[in-house]
């Protein structure tokens, strides 16, 4: 009888120095899940790229200038493309030539969130 007593004791204790998080481990848990995932990702970064003929070549410019600014702005964890949120995306005939359109060019311009790429 004396040996379940001291178990109960100790297991008492041993619950009462977890912390708050290991004691109420789904909503503790939850919560940070939310709130790393607000720190995960940065503010909205524009970024317009080259001009092009294909579309797709001025997509990757615009998505390699974006790139710099937020190695530039927030470091390596945060350069993955991929990993981004996507505000807006749009591809519009370029301006070369002195304002007029003279060659069939197009120019993409971006804005994304950067979000941490977790791998690293």
């Amino acid at each position: 009888m004396r040996f379940l007593a001291v178990l109960l004791a100790l297991a008492v204790t041993a619950t009462m120095s977890l912390p708050a998080s290991a004691q109420h481990g789904r909503k503790s848990s939850q919560y940070e899940r939310e709130r790393e995932a607000r720190a995960a990702c940065r503010e909205p970064v524009r970024a317009a790229g080259d001009a092009y003929y294909v579309i797709r070549s001025a997509r990757r410019s615009a998505i390699k200038r974006w790139q710099e600014q937020v190695i530039n702005a927030h470091g390596e964890r945060f350069i993955t493309w991929e990993n981004a949120k996507v505000v807006e995306y749009h591809c519009d005939p370029a301006r070369v030539g002195g304002g007029q359109q003279v060659w069939n060019l197009k120019r993409c311009v971006i804005v994304a969130r950067p979000c941490r790429n977790d791998g690293f």
